[in-house]
């Protein structure tokens, strides 16, 4: 399993939360499982990348 601190997991729940409520607010993607679908994927995606290069390293 990974080894993260708790709050690493919930900067990333809450942040994605808000990433998610911010485009249902303005539905910048009108279906609205293809916007669940598109904001998930890539803020996971970005979310590990930032995770790799910036924070694995220390």
């Amino acid at each position: 399993m990974f080894r993260l601190p708790w709050y690493y997991l919930l900067i990333y729940i809450v942040v994605g939360y808000l990433l998610l409520w911010w485009f249902d607010k303005f539905q910048i993607i009108k279906p609205k499982p293809l916007r669940y679908f598109l904001v998930i994927f890539i803020y996971t995606l970005l979310f590990w990348l930032a995770y790799d290069f910036l924070i694995a390293k220390i």
